[in-house]
This record gives structure tokens, C-alpha cells and sequence, in this order.
């Protein structure tokens, strides 16, 4: 509520604002953003207005044209990112990019262009550094810091959004982030975001399906929440693991499976027991090949989460 109150006020203001930056990238539907946004808005030609009321009117004149969303004016989408990243932390702005190339609102091919017209904004080499980072196949922003988190310890993830299947080809379950631990095991992660996992009936279906993820092998699952990734415990369980399973970085992964059995569904979660301090642990397993099938979401191949 207080982001749409910021970009509501900011439109407000003046019947003939356009929203930019921070406030646009609301309107255009993408996610990761700071809970408090600065009002800011801007008026054609990039005419000049005082600030007043805590709402900043920015002299900015839109590159790659306006459109309109909820009857209100909104610079485009690549503009907007150009205004806002550098006004954002390192992980709001991942998680910004990761949500808009999920979504399909920007193709790997913008981050170009941002990439070039940043250059010319004061201060935004660091931001500029952080785009290789971007990958659409995260699906909501706890997964985009737990990824970064991980970059950041030296134990990027293998892959992202891994599909796994049964020996008879039945879907048993996506996997947010995963670890080759060699001989056909892996190290699942689930980030368990409210969006997915939050719902009473999903946790009744969890539950159900977790029974065809019990079998031969041996993989482990590690469930974590948002506020274990933010709380720093998540990334040293993760490290441990994989020290202990003597996971290498550059090991092979299994090819991924060209067939689509059926629509994908997150990892399954019943029979958990306590792991450390605040992490859940459930080994399960899968005999056979295992694999995925990428969704097709766009991603730029630089975080190490796809060899």
C-alpha cells in the first residue's frame, strides 16, 4: 500500500504527470522493489516543477516513448529502468530485473540498451556491473537473493527452476535452485515465498505429492524461508552441505530432458525435520536420470546458475 500510495500521489499532483522511474516500475507490474518509494513523476518535455508535498518531479524526457496503464501516463518500461537502478540496492535491483524478464515485460536483448544508456548517467558503473547478474527463470525476489546470496559465497547454484521426474516420466517437482552432487544426487533449495506456498490447499497438494518423491537414491531438499535469507544463517547451511557432499563447482550436469510431461509445479514439501537453526531439511529421492526442461524464460548466464 505505501508503493501505490507513492506513485498514486506522485500522479496526482499534476493532471499532466507521467510516472518514472521507481514509481513506473510499480505501474508496469514488476516486483523487488523497496516497500517505501519516493514520489516522483515528470511532465512532458521534461519541463521543470518544483518539488512539493515529498513528491519529486524529475526533468526527464522519455527515450522509448510513454504508454498508458490505469488510465495514467508511465514512461516505458526500458526508461524506467534506466531512471530507477541507480537509486537501488545491488538486490532490489536483481530482483527488479530477474521479475521483469520472468514476466516477459523485458527481453535479454533490452539489458542492452539500459546497459548503454546508463553509461551516461553519473555513478552507474556499479550498476552496470550488476546486469550480468539478471536471470527471468527466478520467481519472485526472496529466490533473486537467495541466487545472489550464493553468488556472493562462492556456491552458485548448478541451475534454476530444475525439473525432476520419476523413472516412468511422471513430473515430481521444479526445484528453485540445485547443486550437482555427482552419481545422479542433488541439493534441492526451495525459497518458499507466500506467493507459492502460502495457500492452506497448496500445502494440503504439497503434501500429497511429497509421497511420490519418497523412494531409492538419495537427493536432499533444504526449505527456506524470506526472512531465513535476509536473517544470514541461509547461505552457511547451504555451504555445509555442499562441503560435506564434496560438491565441485565445475562438475557436469546431466543433459536436460527435451519432453514436457506436464505443467510444472514447485517441489514438494511434507516430511520435513529441523536442519540447524531455521531451515527445514527433507531427504528424498529419485532413482534414475534426472532432468528439466527450461521454461523458456529469458536469463543472462552469468551468476553461474546454469553450466
Amino acid at each position: 500500500m505505501d508503493r501505490l500510495r507513492s506513485v498514486w500521489s506522485a500522479l496526482l499532483a499534476n493532471r499532466r504527470a507521467i510516472a518514472v522511474g521507481a514509481c513506473a516500475l510499480m505501474l508496469h507490474g514488476v516486483k523487488g522493489l523497496p516497500r517505501r518509494l519516493v514520489p516522483e513523476a515528470a511532465l512532458p518535455k521534461g519541463s521543470f516543477r518544483k518539488a512539493r508535498d515529498g513528491i519529486v518531479f524529475r526533468q526527464y524526457a522519455p527515450r522509448t516513448g510513454i504508454v498508458e496503464i490505469h488510465g495514467r501516463l508511465v514512461v516505458a518500461l526500458v526508461d524506467a529502468f534506466v531512471q530507477a537502478l541507480p537509486a537501488l540496492t545491488r538486490e532490489q535491483a536483481i530482483a527488479c530485473l530477474d521479475s521483469a524478464l520472468h514476466q516477459r515485460l523485458l527481453q535479454v536483448e533490452q539489458l542492452d540498451v539500459i546497459r548503454r544508456r546508463l553509461r551516461h548517467h553519473k555513478g552507474s558503473a556499479k550498476v552496470i556491473a550488476w546486469l550480468p547478474l539478471a536471470n527471468g527463470r527466478a520467481e519472485s525476489p526472496p529466490e533473486s537473493h537467495a541466487r545472489l546470496a550464493c553468488v556472493d559465497a562462492g556456491v552458485a547454484p548448478d541451475d534454476l527452476q530444475r525439473d525432476f521426474f520419476d523413472t516412468r516420466g511422471r513430473f515430481l517437482g521444479r526445484a528453485d535452485m540445485v547443486w550437482h552432487l555427482g552419481n545422479g544426487r542433488w541439493l534441492i533449495v526451495e525459497i518458499d515465498s507466500q506467493e507459492f506456498h502460502g495457500a492452506e490447499r497448496q500445502v494440503q497438494r504439497d503434501a500429497t505429492r511429497q509421497n511420490g518423491l519418497l523412494g531409492e537414491g538419495q537427493n536432499i531438499i533444504l526449505r527456506f524461508f524470506p526472512s531465513h535469507v535476509s536473517g544470514g544463517h541461509f547461505v552457511g547451511e547451504v555451504a555445509q552441505v555442499l562441503r560435506r557432499e564434496h560438491w565441485q563447482p565445475a562438475r557436469r550436469l546431466p543433459p536436460r530432458e527435451s519432453r514436457r510431461r506436464r505443467a510444472p509445479a514447485k517441489i514438494d514439501h511434507a516430511v520435513t525435520a529441523e536442519y540447524g537453526r531455521d531451515s527445514a531439511v527433507t531427504a528424498w529421492s529419485v532413482r534414475g536420470q534426472t532432468a528439466a526442461a527450461d521454461g523458456g524464460v529469458p536469463s543472462v548466464a552469468a551468476s553461474g546458475a546454469s553450466r
